[in-house]
């Protein structure tokens, strides 16, 4: 008679459930850290270019020809980035869309020269009012 030590086929039985799902499990969280990196890498990126314009962009308003002219995925690894810059009715705008297993949208917007930067230095600057 056979005991239940005899019987040896649970380990296979389990090491072929669920050593897929462990390694299915890796699988997935590896891409999703790579997802997460690439997005936010282009994210500061675009951040960077808005809030690091030059001054004599500004007052020749080229922003949208400044911020076309950057390249914003180039440290992007594994998928591919398209951003675009635009400058509208003091409003510094970046829209893209990186495409890394489907397609992920990215947008960073930056008011320029309005009374929200005026309002922020007047707080700096203990109430100093332009005349």
């Amino acid at each position: 008679m056979r005991g239940p030590r005899d019987s040896k086929g649970y380990m296979t039985i389990e090491a072929s459930f669920i050593v897929p799902i462990i390694l299915f499990g890796c699988y997935f969280i590896i891409m999703g850290l790579m997802l997460v990196y690439e997005r936010g890498y282009i994210i500061s990126r675009e951040y960077e270019e808005i809030f690091e314009l030059p001054l004599y962009v500004v007052r020749d308003e080229t922003v949208g020809e400044h911020l076309s002219d950057q390249t914003y995925d180039a440290g992007v690894v594994v998928g591919a980035a398209e951003v675009s810059g635009s400058y509208s009715s003091h409003r510094a705008t970046c829209t893209g869309v990186l495409h890394i297993y489907g397609e992920t949208g990215i947008d960073a917007t930056r008011e320029i020269d309005i009374c929200s930067d005026r309002l922020r230095r007047w707080q700096l600057y203990d109430d100093i009012a332009e005349k």
